[in-house]
């Protein structure tokens, strides 16, 4: 009996052990053995541990995003639905949420709040003359990612606050407000202004897959001035009056998998 609770006692301290390991394991060894599994994403200055870790500088397609702090429960991964809770701060960007497993082929990204400056909508918006201005906010968004990175649902309401653009001229458009949906590749989106600026802005635009495609109509809400020269950049002339601005093509991964 004696040796059977020496053994027991032995054990005990065995599992002790192995738990603290495991919940101090350094973050830095560890990412040192999955990163090559993530060739796209780029972590430095990697500190603390695998369940309550830092980086000073996150890159996601050479694109540097800011500092990431993480944290994991081990409970949760041992119950087999762990969620990954992140958060990256960086200049004109601030994003939080939960990441975790979909299905073999999809990541979630659950409860995400995102602040970011308007810059980021360059590539869409595709009028180089103008740079966007503003700030665009979301809050509690739900995203699902192919391995791939594109999209396959959305449910997301952003604000696009203090809209404007600025380069050959300089004009200010009030708050946007896009409501985007979807499932299954195909995401719908609309897009309106809040009436407080000097364009009325209505529209749609959609994700099928990899191709995506949105038309919206910009109509002054005055005669002259900023605005109306900054929409001589943008889109074609309506009979109507107004604006048409169509912009279209295809989203392009360069073999990127999450």
């Amino acid at each position: 009996m004696k040796r059977i609770w020496i053994l027991l006692a032995i054990v005990a301290v065995l599992l002790s052990a192995a738990v603290a390991v495991a919940l101090t394991f350094p973050a830095a060894v560890a990412w040192g053995w999955v990163s090559e599994r993530a060739p796209d994403v780029r972590l430095q200055g990697v500190g603390g541990t695998v369940w309550n870790g830092h980086a000073t500088r996150i890159s996601v397609r050479g694109q540097v995003l800011g500092r990431l702090e993480w944290r994991l429960s081990p409970w949760q991964l041992l119950s087999g639905s762990p969620r990954l809770h992140l958060d990256v701060d960086g200049p004109g960007l601030k994003l939080a949420g939960e990441l975790l497993r979909h299905d073999a082929e999809h990541i979630a990204i659950e409860h995400l709040n995102v602040e970011t400056e308007a810059g980021w909508l360059a590539p869409a918006l595709a009028i180089p003359e103008l740079e966007p201005t503003g700030m665009l906010v979301s809050q509690d968004a739900s995203l699902i990612l192919a391995r791939t990175g594109l999209p396959r649902a959305l449910d997301a309401r952003i604000e696009w606050r203090e809209a404007g653009v600025r380069g050959q001229v300089v004009a200010r458009l009030g708050t946007l407000l896009i409501e985007a949906r979807g499932k299954d590749g195909r995401i719908d989106a609309e897009v309106r202004d809040n009436g407080d600026g000097e364009v009325q802005i209505e529209g749609k635009a959609s994700i099928d897959q990899s191709s995506y495609r949105s038309e919206v109509v910009l109509v002054p809400r005055v005669s002259e001035g900023p605005v109306v020269e900054a929409l001589q950049w943008v889109g074609q002339p309506r009979p109507e009056g107004g604006r048409l601005l169509i912009v279209e093509g295809s989203i392009i991964l360069p073999g990127a998998q999450l």
